[in-house]
């Protein structure tokens, strides 16, 4: 098995080469992340019989990286509702295996098994001829679904794991230097959840290795190698930091001292952050009328695509997101159940819920996965008290996105308690107790 880049491994038996998650060049989440070691690869001089892609996220499914390729590929996906990145490949000429969750399946002398979780993140399990197993965690959270307790059922075995080691999403308003420290601990607790559940012989640390790339969210940029290696420090024997082209034997792993490797691979990746800037820059050339544009846009679309009528109430008639753009010195108020976006008059200074550029509005209200990208990219400044109004108002297009439609289905105050479960509202939750009350206020409006 070799480790290639970020999230990207080439795993290989006697009878079989599968690449994982290829991302080498070009920016994701709408210029918020760049690659520490960009361009360490062609994904095209590749050899390998497959190519598996874990989720729909432009650090795994990077279309740049696709580009490279001049000749058809076999690809492996989970079985979506939306069908969006099968089609994508098909459309490009490429072969794509669709894969059941939890279901396993054969490829070559290799059995293979995937686990969803949250809805889109799917992790592998890789049995191999000799009995030994790998499981790429990667992003997923295994710890949402009872997805620990089924795999452990299934494999009780797991001798390399690999996975996410630290946090990937927006992790606090400029100037609060509290939310980062809690978004990083959430992870080494997941961490050190899975060696105690897995009991792996080696853990690889990886899909973290990239850099906020945005002048908007450039300050958030820190190394947090070194403290989840001090955390981790009990299982210092367990633990792979690897580097572009590492090799790793699944064959005599458990004997393997990999201190001094990791020493090198941890100097590799700091030089690699020492040479970090901000390289994408906003666009200053998008206005109000765009704005309005986008919001007729996001508005026709949410509204064709569901029943509306069904989610709308006496109390919740008049929700509205109100949005700070300092980029036009301008306050917006956003309502999701009438077709109405007014401008706040000078002098009124409402309480933002958020503070995004133009740019990052219209993001948000032409694109149905915009509040994924944007609660990942960092491009956003939150109210916290207020902040579950972000993501109450693009719940259903960001539901949508992943072919879950509101028609006769209901959109009630459980399905939306679950934004509390995210990574952003766990730590906003956390900081402010007025956003406690405030969620819970709102929410008892879609009861």
């Amino acid at each position: 098995m070799s480790f290639l880049n970020h999230s990207c491994l080439l795993v290989e038996s006697p009878q079989v080469r599968m690449l994982c998650d290829p991302w080498f060049e070009g920016s994701a989440f709408n210029d918020g992340w760049r690659l520490l070691a960009e361009h360490s690869h062609r994904l095209g001089d590749i050899d390998c019989d497959y190519i598996w892609l874990s989720h729909e996220h432009p650090d795994h499914f990077s279309i740049p990286t696709l580009r490279q390729l001049d000749s058809p590929r076999r690809f492996i996906y989970q079985k979506t509702r939306d069908n969006k990145v099968r089609q994508y490949l098909l459309d490009n000429g490429h072969d794509c295996v669709e894969m059941d969750e939890a279901t396993p399946q054969v490829f070559g002398d290799i059995r293979k098994t995937i686990y969803v979780s949250d809805g889109y993140d799917s992790a592998s399990v890789i049995e191999f001829p000799d009995g030994s197993t790998f499981l790429n965690a990667n992003d997923a959270r295994l710890e949402l679904g009872g997805n620990i307790e089924r795999i452990r059922s299934r494999h009780p075995r797991i001798d390399l794991l690999a996975t996410q080691f630290s946090y990937a999403n927006w992790a606090g308003n400029e100037g609060d230097d509290s939310t980062p420290f809690d978004q990083q601990q959430l992870v080494i607790d997941r961490l050190k959840t899975y060696i105690a559940q897995f009991q792996p012989k080696k853990l690889i640390l990886f899909a973290s290795f990239v850099y906020y790339s945005h002048e908007e969210n450039f300050y958030w940029n820190r190394h947090w190698l070194p403290q989840v290696m001090e955390a981790l420090q009990e299982h210092a024997d367990r633990i792979i930091v690897p580097r572009p082209d590492q090799v790793f034997e699944m064959a005599d792993l458990a004997d393997q001292d990999f201190s001094e490797e990791n020493r090198k691979s941890i100097a590799f990746w700091q030089a690699a952050a020492a040479g970090i800037k901000a390289v994408d820059r906003s666009n200053r050339d998008i206005g109000l009328d765009d704005i309005r544009r986008a919001y007729r846009h996001f508005f026709s679309e949410t509204w064709s695509l569901n029943a509306m009528s069904t989610v709308v109430t006496e109390q919740n008639r008049d929700f509205a997101l109100v949005v700070r753009l300092p980029d036009l010195e301008q306050d917006l108020r956003l309502y999701l159940f009438e077709e109405r976006l007014e401008l706040c008059p000078e002098g009124e200074e409402p309480e933002p819920d958020i503070t995004v550029t133009a740019e990052t509005l219209c993001f948000l209200l032409r694109h149905k996965f915009g509040r994924g990208t944007v609660s990942i990219n960092s491009r956003i400044q939150f109210n916290y008290p207020s902040a579950h109004r972000f993501f109450i108002f693009f719940f259903i297009p960001y539901a949508n996105n992943i072919g879950s439609h509101f028609r006769e289905e209901r959109l009630d105050a459980a399905r939306l308690g679950s934004i509390a479960r995210t990574s952003v509202m766990m730590s906003i939750l956390k900081a402010s107790p007025e956003a406690v009350r405030k969620l819970e206020e709102d929410l008892q409006a879609f009861a």
